[in-house]
This record gives C-alpha cells, sequence and structure tokens, in this order.
C-alpha cells in the first residue's frame, strides 16, 4: 500500500468516515466493473456493489493489512458476488445462440435492436460485444471457476492472492482456473467465428451489419494472436482475453444493447428453472 493509503486505512480503522470514503472511493467504479461482469445484470451488480461497500465499512476495523488492500477488498466483492451466483441457476452454453434465433422470429423484437442501434450517441464496438460473450459464457462455470478466471486472467490477481480470495488452497484456485480455462477453450473452439470459421456463432458481425454504416464501429473479420505465436486454441484464447481486458463494457458506447441483451439472457435462463 502507499503511504497514503496505508494512513486512511489506519483513520478509516479508527471510525473516521471522511477516511473511509477516501480509502473505498476510487474502487467503486473497478469494483463494479468486476461485479457486472461476473452476474451480468447492472440492477444485481449495484445492489451488490453496494452490499460489497457496507461489509468493507463493517469490516474495515479488522483490516490488519496480512494482504493488499485491493486484494482484501476485492475478496469482500467476490465473496458476495458468489453468494448472488449460487443462488441462481448456471446458463447453458448455447443460451446467446438461442437468444439470437427467438429475436430473429420477432419482428418486433428485431425493430427494437434496429433501433437501439441507429441512435446517434450509439456504436456497435465488436470488442465490447466479445466481452459481453466472455462474460455470458462464464456464466456457464461454477461460480468458483468463474471468480477464478476472472481475477487471474481479466483483472491480473496472482493464483497466491486469487486463492487467498477464494479462500482455498493455491493448488485449488489453480485447478478451478484450469477447469474454466479448457471449458471456455472448448465451447469457443465449436462455437465462434471469430476463430474457427465453422463456428455456429457469428452474433457480433451479424449485429454489426444491422446497424446503421455510421454506427457500426471498427471491423473484426477473427481474432489473431501475437505475431509469431503458434496458433492454438490456447493462443487463440489468450488474444480473446487481451480484448475482454481492455473492452469498456461497462459504460462503452454498445452499453445499453449489452444491458439488453444480458436483461433477455437472464430472464430466457431463469424461466427454465421454474
Amino acid at each position: 500500500m502507499t503511504e497514503e493509503e496505508d494512513r486512511l486505512v489506519e483513520q478509516a480503522r479508527a471510525g473516521d468516515r471522511a477516511a473511509t470514503e477516501a480509502l473505498l472511493s476510487p474502487w467503486r467504479k473497478p469494483l463494479y466493473g468486476y461485479i457486472y461482469r461476473m452476474v451480468n445484470r447492472r440492477e444485481d451488480a449495484e445492489d451488490l456493489l453496494q452490499e460489497t461497500m457496507v461489509r468493507a465499512i463493517e469490516q474495515i476495523p479488522s483490516f490488519r493489512g496480512e494482504a493488499p488492500f485491493k486484494s482484501w477488498l476485492f475478496g469482500i466483492a467476490t465473496h458476495v458476488s458468489l453468494d448472488h451466483l449460487r443462488r441462481k441457476k448456471r446458463w447453458r452454453v448455447e443460451t446467446q445462440l438461442e437468444g439470437e434465433a427467438r429475436a430473429r422470429a420477432d419482428p418486433d423484437r428485431m425493430a427494437e435492436v434496429a433501433a437501439m442501434m441507429a441512435r446517434p450517441d450509439f456504436s456497435f464496438e465488436i470488442r465490447e460485444h466479445i466481452a459481453f460473450c466472455f462474460s455470458c459464457l462464464a456464466r456457464s462455470l461454477e461460480p468458483e471457476k468463474q471468480a477464478a478466471i476472472f481475477l487471474k486472467e481479466v483483472l491480473g490477481f496472482t493464483a497466491q492472492e486469487g486463492a487467498s480470495m477464494l479462500r482455498c488452497s493455491e493448488p485449488q484456485f489453480r485447478h478451478h482456473l484450469s477447469a474454466a480455462r479448457g471449458s471456455m477453450i472448448e465451447a469457443y473452439e465449436g462455437m465462434c467465428q471469430l476463430i474457427n470459421k465453422t463456428g455456429a456463432c457469428w452474433q457480433c458481425r451479424g449485429l454489426r451489419e444491422l446497424a446503421p454504416a455510421s454506427n457500426q464501429g471498427p471491423d473484426l473479420v477473427q481474432i489473431e494472436v501475437t505475431p509469431g505465436v503458434p496458433v492454438t486454441p490456447e493462443s487463440l484464447f489468450e488474444a480473446r482475453l487481451d480484448i475482454v481486458r481492455t473492452a469498456d463494457l461497462e459504460e462503452g458506447r454498445a452499453r445499453r444493447l449489452h444491458e439488453d441483451f444480458f436483461e433477455a439472457v437472464t430472464c430466457a435462463e431463469e424461466a427454465l428453472s421454474t
């Protein structure tokens, strides 16, 4: 921690409300981004962010600095998210494809999507859609595996930090991570046309073509690995992760579209469990 953060932690532990707010405020946006990508619904993410902040305020007196403050805080957010996700049904790998099929069969729904994409403040960004797709597919994993892949591969925490946040051993964390990567790589290989031309899904390219030319954003014909790196399912997954890490899924130009899609997928998947 920085000297300033150390000072604020000591003041917050002593009950200084202004110090507590100054300590937590810079983390609201990154925490929200993490929680949103985990739970895939803005209203839920906002509620869980608030719960994370309440728990952090309650637990600051017991914070002793054994872990970096950032790791401690994201650990709280992780368990708030896991508590939420354990109450939910895991999504199916094919849920996006089914959602697209339902939309294309409904002229009114397609008109709604087209109108949304024609707004002057809208721009379809394929990179944002890839991040949306990643979060949807991650919801097909068990919650601990989902958290492992976001903590390590998207947020950049070490395996040791991730294990501490999940309250498991480092070997167990690495097992969660390996299993998550394997499941997602296999799903992408059979589904995504950006890495496999025989894949079943080309939703990102289809949506771009649906938008007016002025709102289509940059094109992306396929996901490409770093020059000199052999093209394998693993290297393609790493190239996808590079996009996911930097895409502004939470506040990007296509935000309204992806919020709408997340809501539709959530309703469809929850209806299956009733």
